[in-house]
Protein backbone atom coordinates (compact mmCIF):
# COMPACT_ATOMS: atom_id res chain seq x y z
CA UNK A 1 0.00 0.00 0.00
CA UNK A 2 3.06 2.29 -0.09
CA UNK A 3 1.95 3.66 -3.46
CA UNK A 4 -1.48 4.56 -2.09
CA UNK A 5 0.08 6.25 0.93
CA UNK A 6 2.25 8.30 -1.42
CA UNK A 7 -0.84 9.31 -3.37
CA UNK A 8 -2.51 10.64 -0.23
CA UNK A 9 0.65 12.55 0.61
CA UNK A 10 0.20 14.33 -2.70
CA UNK A 11 -3.41 15.12 -1.83
CA UNK A 12 -2.34 16.34 1.61
CA UNK A 13 -0.23 19.01 -0.07
CA UNK A 14 -3.51 20.51 -1.31
CA UNK A 15 -4.98 20.84 2.20
CA UNK A 16 -4.05 22.84 5.32
CA UNK A 17 -3.99 19.71 7.49
CA UNK A 18 -4.62 15.96 7.45
CA UNK A 19 -7.80 16.58 9.47
CA UNK A 20 -9.18 18.93 6.82
CA UNK A 21 -8.25 16.48 4.07
CA UNK A 22 -9.95 13.60 5.86
CA UNK A 23 -13.04 15.70 6.48
CA UNK A 24 -13.30 16.54 2.80
CA UNK A 25 -12.66 12.96 1.70
CA UNK A 26 -15.44 11.77 3.99
CA UNK A 27 -17.85 13.97 2.06
CA UNK A 28 -16.48 13.22 -1.40
CA UNK A 29 -16.36 9.44 -1.02
CA UNK A 30 -19.48 9.16 1.17
CA UNK A 31 -17.73 6.93 3.69
CA UNK A 32 -17.03 7.26 7.40
CA UNK A 33 -14.02 9.09 8.80
CA UNK A 34 -12.65 5.76 10.05
CA UNK A 35 -12.88 4.36 6.51
CA UNK A 36 -11.09 7.43 5.17
CA UNK A 37 -8.23 7.08 7.63
CA UNK A 38 -7.89 3.37 6.79
CA UNK A 39 -7.38 4.38 3.17
CA UNK A 40 -4.94 7.16 4.09
CA UNK A 41 -2.87 4.69 6.14
CA UNK A 42 -3.06 2.10 3.36
CA UNK A 43 -4.96 -0.45 5.46
CA UNK A 44 -7.80 -0.47 2.90
CA UNK A 45 -7.28 -0.21 -0.86
CA UNK A 46 -9.02 2.51 -2.81
CA UNK A 47 -11.50 1.18 -5.34
CA UNK A 48 -11.28 2.34 -8.94
CA UNK A 49 -14.51 4.30 -8.52
CA UNK A 50 -13.00 6.09 -5.52
CA UNK A 51 -9.88 6.88 -7.53
CA UNK A 52 -12.07 8.33 -10.28
CA UNK A 53 -13.90 10.48 -7.75
CA UNK A 54 -10.67 11.79 -6.25
CA UNK A 55 -9.32 12.46 -9.74
CA UNK A 56 -12.44 14.41 -10.61
CA UNK A 57 -12.20 16.61 -7.52
CA UNK A 58 -8.47 17.18 -7.20
CA UNK A 59 -7.17 16.72 -10.77
CA UNK A 60 -4.12 14.90 -9.45
CA UNK A 61 -2.77 12.58 -12.15
CA UNK A 62 -2.85 8.89 -11.36
CA UNK A 63 0.73 7.80 -11.89
CA UNK A 64 2.35 4.43 -11.38
CA UNK A 65 3.12 5.35 -7.80
CA UNK A 66 -0.54 5.97 -7.12
CA UNK A 67 -2.27 3.13 -8.85
CA UNK A 68 0.05 0.21 -9.55
CA UNK A 69 -1.60 -3.16 -9.18
CA UNK A 70 -5.10 -1.80 -8.66
CA UNK A 71 -7.64 -3.93 -10.52
CA UNK A 72 -11.35 -4.27 -9.90
CA UNK A 73 -13.39 -7.37 -10.75
CA UNK A 74 -17.08 -6.61 -10.97
CA UNK A 75 -18.21 -10.07 -9.86
CA UNK A 76 -16.07 -9.83 -6.72
CA UNK A 77 -17.76 -6.57 -5.71
CA UNK A 78 -21.23 -8.04 -5.55
CA UNK A 79 -22.73 -11.41 -6.29
CA UNK A 80 -24.93 -11.09 -9.35
CA UNK A 81 -28.27 -12.67 -8.51
CA UNK A 82 -30.34 -11.14 -11.30
CA UNK A 83 -29.85 -9.32 -14.62
CA UNK A 84 -30.73 -6.12 -12.78
CA UNK A 85 -27.70 -6.54 -10.51
CA UNK A 86 -25.40 -6.52 -13.53
CA UNK A 87 -27.07 -3.44 -15.00
CA UNK A 88 -26.72 -1.79 -11.56
CA UNK A 89 -22.95 -2.18 -11.85
CA UNK A 90 -22.90 -0.76 -15.36
CA UNK A 91 -25.03 2.21 -14.30
CA UNK A 92 -22.73 2.96 -11.36
CA UNK A 93 -19.73 3.13 -13.65
CA UNK A 94 -21.62 5.13 -16.25
CA UNK A 95 -22.52 7.70 -13.61
CA UNK A 96 -18.82 8.19 -12.91
CA UNK A 97 -18.02 8.47 -16.62
CA UNK A 98 -20.67 11.15 -17.09
CA UNK A 99 -18.75 13.37 -14.65
CA UNK A 100 -15.70 13.35 -16.93
CA UNK A 101 -14.92 15.65 -19.85
CA UNK A 102 -13.21 15.11 -23.18
CA UNK A 103 -14.50 11.56 -23.44
CA UNK A 104 -13.49 9.12 -26.16
CA UNK A 105 -14.37 5.44 -26.42
CA UNK A 106 -11.97 2.86 -27.89
CA UNK A 107 -13.39 -0.62 -28.43
CA UNK A 108 -11.71 -3.77 -29.74
CA UNK A 109 -13.99 -6.79 -29.74
CA UNK A 110 -14.07 -9.98 -31.81
CA UNK A 111 -17.85 -10.03 -31.27
CA UNK A 112 -20.59 -7.44 -31.08
CA UNK A 113 -19.73 -4.64 -28.64
CA UNK A 114 -22.43 -4.81 -25.99
CA UNK A 115 -23.22 -1.10 -26.24
CA UNK A 116 -24.75 -1.88 -29.64
CA UNK A 117 -26.61 -4.92 -28.32
CA UNK A 118 -28.23 -2.79 -25.63
CA UNK A 119 -30.05 -0.74 -28.26
CA UNK A 120 -31.95 -3.84 -29.41
CA UNK A 121 -34.09 -5.15 -26.51
CA UNK A 122 -34.85 -8.65 -27.82
CA UNK A 123 -31.19 -9.26 -28.60
CA UNK A 124 -29.97 -7.95 -25.25
CA UNK A 125 -32.63 -9.96 -23.42
CA UNK A 126 -31.25 -13.01 -25.23
CA UNK A 127 -27.71 -12.18 -24.12
CA UNK A 128 -28.75 -11.66 -20.50
CA UNK A 129 -30.62 -14.97 -20.61
CA UNK A 130 -27.48 -16.76 -21.84
CA UNK A 131 -25.29 -15.15 -19.18
CA UNK A 132 -27.84 -15.94 -16.47
CA UNK A 133 -27.98 -19.58 -17.58
CA UNK A 134 -24.23 -20.09 -17.89
CA UNK A 135 -21.91 -17.52 -16.30
CA UNK A 136 -24.08 -16.44 -13.37
CA UNK A 137 -25.88 -19.78 -12.94
CA UNK A 138 -29.21 -18.35 -11.81
CA UNK A 139 -31.31 -20.98 -10.07
CA UNK A 140 -33.77 -22.64 -12.44
CA UNK A 141 -32.50 -20.89 -15.54
CA UNK A 142 -30.79 -23.95 -17.01
CA UNK A 143 -34.25 -25.40 -17.67
CA UNK A 144 -35.83 -22.08 -18.62
CA UNK A 145 -36.70 -21.65 -22.30
CA UNK A 146 -35.99 -18.26 -23.81
CA UNK A 147 -38.47 -15.57 -24.65
CA UNK A 148 -37.80 -11.85 -24.13
CA UNK A 149 -40.26 -11.70 -21.25
CA UNK A 150 -37.86 -13.63 -19.00
CA UNK A 151 -36.03 -10.30 -18.59
CA UNK A 152 -37.82 -7.47 -16.80
CA UNK A 153 -38.63 -4.68 -19.27
CA UNK A 154 -37.35 -2.11 -16.76
CA UNK A 155 -33.93 -3.78 -16.89
CA UNK A 156 -33.94 -3.62 -20.69
CA UNK A 157 -34.98 0.05 -20.58
CA UNK A 158 -32.09 0.84 -18.24
CA UNK A 159 -29.69 -1.04 -20.51
CA UNK A 160 -31.02 0.89 -23.52
CA UNK A 161 -30.25 4.15 -21.69
CA UNK A 162 -26.63 3.01 -21.21
CA UNK A 163 -26.31 2.12 -24.88
CA UNK A 164 -27.94 5.40 -25.87
CA UNK A 165 -25.48 7.36 -23.74
CA UNK A 166 -22.55 5.51 -25.31
CA UNK A 167 -23.73 6.86 -28.67
CA UNK A 168 -23.05 10.40 -27.41
CA UNK A 169 -19.34 9.59 -26.91
CA UNK A 170 -17.06 9.77 -29.97
CA UNK A 171 -14.82 6.83 -30.56
CA UNK A 172 -13.07 4.18 -32.61
CA UNK A 173 -14.13 0.54 -32.89
CA UNK A 174 -12.11 -2.34 -34.32
CA UNK A 175 -14.29 -5.04 -35.89
CA UNK A 176 -13.56 -8.45 -37.38
CA UNK A 177 -15.55 -10.52 -39.87
CA UNK A 178 -16.44 -12.69 -36.89
CA UNK A 179 -18.39 -9.92 -35.18
CA UNK A 180 -21.64 -11.93 -35.54
CA UNK A 181 -20.26 -15.44 -35.08
CA UNK A 182 -20.90 -15.90 -31.37
CA UNK A 183 -24.44 -14.54 -31.56
CA UNK A 184 -25.34 -16.53 -34.67
CA UNK A 185 -23.88 -19.70 -33.15
CA UNK A 186 -25.88 -19.11 -29.97
CA UNK A 187 -29.13 -18.64 -31.89
CA UNK A 188 -28.55 -21.75 -34.01
CA UNK A 189 -27.55 -23.86 -31.01
CA UNK A 190 -30.58 -22.72 -29.00
CA UNK A 191 -32.86 -23.62 -31.91
CA UNK A 192 -31.35 -27.08 -32.36
CA UNK A 193 -31.38 -27.74 -28.61
CA UNK A 194 -35.04 -26.76 -28.29
CA UNK A 195 -34.24 -23.98 -25.84
CA UNK A 196 -36.57 -21.39 -27.35
CA UNK A 197 -40.04 -20.97 -25.85
CA UNK A 198 -41.60 -21.16 -29.33
CA UNK A 199 -40.60 -21.64 -32.96
CA UNK A 200 -40.71 -17.90 -33.74
CA UNK A 201 -37.91 -16.85 -31.40
CA UNK A 202 -34.99 -17.76 -33.68
CA UNK A 203 -36.59 -15.91 -36.60
CA UNK A 204 -37.34 -12.83 -34.49
CA UNK A 205 -33.78 -12.72 -33.16
CA UNK A 206 -32.33 -13.04 -36.65
CA UNK A 207 -34.59 -10.24 -37.85
CA UNK A 208 -33.44 -7.97 -35.03
CA UNK A 209 -29.81 -8.90 -35.61
CA UNK A 210 -30.27 -8.05 -39.29
CA UNK A 211 -31.70 -4.66 -38.29
CA UNK A 212 -28.68 -4.10 -36.05
CA UNK A 213 -26.32 -4.85 -38.95
CA UNK A 214 -28.23 -2.44 -41.18
CA UNK A 215 -27.96 0.23 -38.50
CA UNK A 216 -24.23 -0.35 -38.02
CA UNK A 217 -23.84 0.08 -41.77
CA UNK A 218 -25.81 3.33 -41.66
CA UNK A 219 -23.76 4.69 -38.75
CA UNK A 220 -20.56 3.68 -40.54
CA UNK A 221 -21.57 5.42 -43.76
CA UNK A 222 -22.40 8.66 -41.92
CA UNK A 223 -19.46 8.47 -39.51
CA UNK A 224 -21.85 9.19 -36.65
CA UNK A 225 -23.37 7.27 -33.74
CA UNK A 226 -27.12 7.58 -33.32
CA UNK A 227 -30.02 5.45 -32.14
CA UNK A 228 -32.41 4.21 -34.83
CA UNK A 229 -34.70 6.99 -35.97
CA UNK A 230 -32.51 9.81 -34.62
CA UNK A 231 -30.79 12.50 -36.67
CA UNK A 232 -27.30 11.31 -37.66
CA UNK A 233 -26.01 14.88 -37.76
CA UNK A 234 -26.54 15.15 -34.01
CA UNK A 235 -24.54 12.00 -33.28
CA UNK A 236 -21.02 11.62 -31.94
CA UNK A 237 -18.14 10.94 -34.34
CA UNK A 238 -17.82 7.25 -35.16
CA UNK A 239 -14.77 5.58 -36.73
CA UNK A 240 -15.19 1.81 -37.18
CA UNK A 241 -12.42 -0.19 -38.85
CA UNK A 242 -11.88 -3.77 -40.01
CA UNK A 243 -8.91 -5.79 -38.79
CA UNK A 244 -8.25 -9.53 -38.44
CA UNK A 245 -4.76 -9.31 -36.90
CA UNK A 246 -5.86 -9.13 -33.27
CA UNK A 247 -9.23 -10.83 -33.16
CA UNK A 248 -9.09 -12.34 -29.68
CA UNK A 249 -8.76 -9.18 -27.62
CA UNK A 250 -11.86 -7.72 -25.99
CA UNK A 251 -11.17 -4.35 -24.42
CA UNK A 252 -12.89 -1.03 -23.86
CA UNK A 253 -10.79 2.05 -23.11
CA UNK A 254 -12.51 5.19 -21.87
CA UNK A 255 -10.28 8.22 -22.35
CA UNK A 256 -10.98 11.58 -20.72
CA UNK A 257 -9.32 14.81 -19.65
CA UNK A 258 -9.21 13.58 -16.05
CA UNK A 259 -8.29 9.89 -16.31
CA UNK A 260 -8.25 6.90 -18.60
CA UNK A 261 -9.60 3.52 -17.60
CA UNK A 262 -9.47 0.09 -19.18
CA UNK A 263 -12.18 -2.57 -19.10
CA UNK A 264 -11.29 -6.09 -20.22
CA UNK A 265 -13.75 -8.98 -20.28
CA UNK A 266 -13.07 -11.84 -17.90
CA UNK A 267 -15.55 -14.70 -18.31
CA UNK A 268 -17.91 -12.60 -20.45
CA UNK A 269 -19.83 -10.47 -19.58
CA UNK A 270 -17.90 -9.98 -16.34
CA UNK A 271 -15.01 -7.56 -16.53
CA UNK A 272 -11.78 -6.37 -15.00
CA UNK A 273 -11.26 -2.63 -14.61
CA UNK A 274 -8.04 -0.71 -14.05
CA UNK A 275 -6.58 2.77 -14.23
CA UNK A 276 -3.04 1.43 -13.85
CA UNK A 277 -1.11 3.72 -16.23
CA UNK A 278 1.30 1.01 -17.36
CA UNK A 279 -1.52 -1.34 -18.35
CA UNK A 280 -3.67 1.44 -19.78
CA UNK A 281 -0.77 2.99 -21.69
CA UNK A 282 0.24 -0.35 -23.19
CA UNK A 283 -3.35 -1.00 -24.26
CA UNK A 284 -3.69 2.44 -25.85
CA UNK A 285 -0.43 1.97 -27.75
CA UNK A 286 -1.54 -1.50 -28.90
CA UNK A 287 -4.98 -0.22 -29.93
CA UNK A 288 -3.70 2.68 -31.99
CA UNK A 289 -1.07 0.45 -33.61
CA UNK A 290 -3.75 -2.03 -34.70
CA UNK A 291 -6.01 0.81 -35.82
CA UNK A 292 -3.22 2.14 -38.04
CA UNK A 293 -3.08 -1.27 -39.76
CA UNK A 294 -6.86 -1.51 -40.14
CA UNK A 295 -9.12 -0.77 -43.08
CA UNK A 296 -11.49 2.13 -42.35
CA UNK A 297 -15.21 1.35 -42.53
CA UNK A 298 -16.39 4.87 -41.78
CA UNK A 299 -17.74 7.70 -43.91
CA UNK A 300 -14.79 7.70 -46.35
CA UNK A 301 -14.54 3.91 -46.76
CA UNK A 302 -16.67 3.33 -49.85
CA UNK A 303 -16.13 -0.09 -51.47
CA UNK A 304 -14.51 -1.74 -48.44
CA UNK A 305 -17.49 -0.89 -46.25
CA UNK A 306 -19.88 -2.39 -48.79
CA UNK A 307 -17.77 -5.55 -49.00
CA UNK A 308 -17.64 -5.90 -45.21
CA UNK A 309 -21.37 -5.59 -44.61
CA UNK A 310 -22.15 -7.85 -47.57
CA UNK A 311 -20.14 -10.57 -45.80
CA UNK A 312 -22.06 -10.03 -42.56
CA UNK A 313 -25.41 -10.24 -44.33
CA UNK A 314 -24.34 -13.48 -46.02
CA UNK A 315 -23.54 -14.95 -42.59
CA UNK A 316 -27.04 -14.05 -41.44
CA UNK A 317 -28.60 -15.55 -44.56
CA UNK A 318 -26.63 -18.79 -44.21
CA UNK A 319 -27.75 -19.33 -40.62
CA UNK A 320 -31.35 -18.53 -41.51
CA UNK A 321 -31.24 -21.06 -44.35
CA UNK A 322 -29.83 -23.77 -42.11
CA UNK A 323 -32.48 -23.16 -39.45
CA UNK A 324 -35.31 -23.14 -41.97
CA UNK A 325 -34.09 -26.28 -43.72
CA UNK A 326 -32.95 -28.41 -40.81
Amino acid sequence: MLNQVTYFERLLALHPSKFEMAKRLTSILSISSDAVYRRIRGDTALTTDELFELQRHFHVNLTDSASAGMFEFNFAEREIKSPGDYVDQLEARMAMVKELTGLRLLIANPGLPFFHEMIWPRLFAFKLYIYGSTVWNFSGWQDLKFKPEVIDQKVLDRAFAIGEYSYTVPGIELWTLGILHATLDQIEFMHLAGKFADDEQADLLLRELSSLVDHLAEMSSTGRKFVPGADPEQGALFSPAHNELANNDNVVVIESDQATTLFATFITPNFLQTVNPTVVGLTQKWFHGIDALSTPLGATAGRQRGWYFKRLRKQLKDVRNRIENE
